[in-house]
């Protein structure tokens, strides 16, 4: 057998063409944001990370978590009136996130009313966001890693861009936050072409088949959404808290820490749980091991944190001020601090969809 053959075959196989697109897409972030951080003020960055932190409170659960069935369902039908399910669900969640914004910002005394109407733009991320992950899901159960790679650099690019242009023109936070909730939009077309074909073909969604659907997977909403919703509010706190408690500015610098400690999670282990869910429940449902694609995950990703984040310790606060400017070395103290727990992070994410394929979603909120 010989080396190109044996990639192709090979279990990491995906992991590498989703890793490489997601090299290039982050090499484009973190060109963009040394440029972004002297175009805009840290208090700017902290108001558009707040905007962002409540947007991602919801984007995970936008879907109620349909998106992993989507990737490890057996009967192709199902798997289309899953996708179904999760586009309406999407939009019905953006509109009730919408509603719920409004009566905030009716109210007062609260973050919101902090922005003003600029936490319009929340739902609008949400919406986008959501539908981003319910069709990346799709592309991940047919293997299509190549485009979910291109597509992720069109959008890491578009958001560049859009971001870039709105910092040289003045459009603060606002425009960053634009930056954010459009770039989705880039691509979504091409990810759903094989869909929307094969939707003009088959039966229609109705409110019977979407009912059938939340109960038949009742138990994975019931403990995947809280277990979720709840890591993603108490991950959104600490921003909330920093400028509740200090200052938009402080939050700018922690937003940065964010960022440098995010970037292994999205280039790395983002890819990873993507193959690893899609090729163990391949494994289960043909009756083969799965302890050997478990494993492997843990040991490779054990490995790749413990040297990646131990160098990131050392290292962080005086690169941060070289790369994104005076006074930012304040981000590298919090990167430092931050490392240890981010490091295992970094393992446990690349695993979480294991409790899917077992039907054991309960053990997520479990242990959380």
């Amino acid at each position: 057998m010989n080396l190109k053959t044996y990639f192709k075959k090979s279990q990491w196989s995906g992991i590498f063409s989703l890793g490489l697109g997601t090299i290039i897409a982050q090499a484009i972030n973190i060109l963009i944001q040394p440029i972004l951080t002297r175009l805009i003020t840290p208090e700017e960055l902290g108001i558009y990370t707040f905007i962002i932190s409540m947007a991602t409170l919801i984007i995970p659960v936008a879907a109620l978590k349909l998106e992993m069935l989507i990737v490890i369902e057996d009967n192709h039908e199902t798997a289309e009136l899953l996708t179904d399910a999760g586009i309406i669900t999407v939009f019905l969640t953006s509109l009730i996130y919408t509603l719920f914004i409004v009566v905030m910002l009716f109210i007062g005394n609260n973050s919101f009313e902090e922005i003003g109407m600029y936490s319009m733009l929340i739902p609008l991320i949400v919406l986008t966001n959501g539908l981003r992950f319910i069709f990346t899901s799709h592309n991940n159960r047919e293997k299509k890693y190549s485009l979910i790679a291109r597509i992720s650099v069109l959008r890491e690019l578009a958001k560049g861009i859009i971001q870039v242009l709105s910092g040289i023109f003045g459009g603060g936070a606002v425009g960053q936050a634009l930056g954010y909730g459009i770039s989705p939009v880039f691509g979504l077309k091409i990810q759903a072409k094989g869909y929307f074909d094969r939707f003009k073909k088959r039966d229609k969604i109705t409110i019977e088949k979407i009912i059938s659907i939340f109960k038949d997977n009742k138990n994975h909403i019931k403990y995947l959404v809280p277990a979720q919703f709840i890591n993603s509010f108490s991950y959104s706190l600490i921003t909330l808290s920093v400028i509740s408690l200090f200052s938009a500015t402080e939050a700018g610098y922690y937003a940065i820490t964010i960022n440098v400690l995010g970037i292994p999670l999205v280039l790395i282990t983002n890819n990873v749980s993507k193959v690893y869910l899609q090729k163990l429940g391949e494994d289960y449902r043909k009756g083969n091991s799965v302890w050997y694609t478990f494993l492997s995950v843990i040991k490779v990703m054990g490995a790749l944190s413990i040297l990646g984040f131990s160098i990131l310790a050392i290292i962080g606060p005086n690169l941060t001020e070289i790369v994104f400017g005076e006074g930012y070395i304040e981000s590298g103290k919090y990167i430092s601090i931050l490392c240890f727990m981010f490091a295992f992070r970094f393992v446990a994410s690349s695993i979480i969809g294991s409790y899917v394929i077992f039907n054991k979603q309960y053990l997520d909120t479990l242990f959380l």
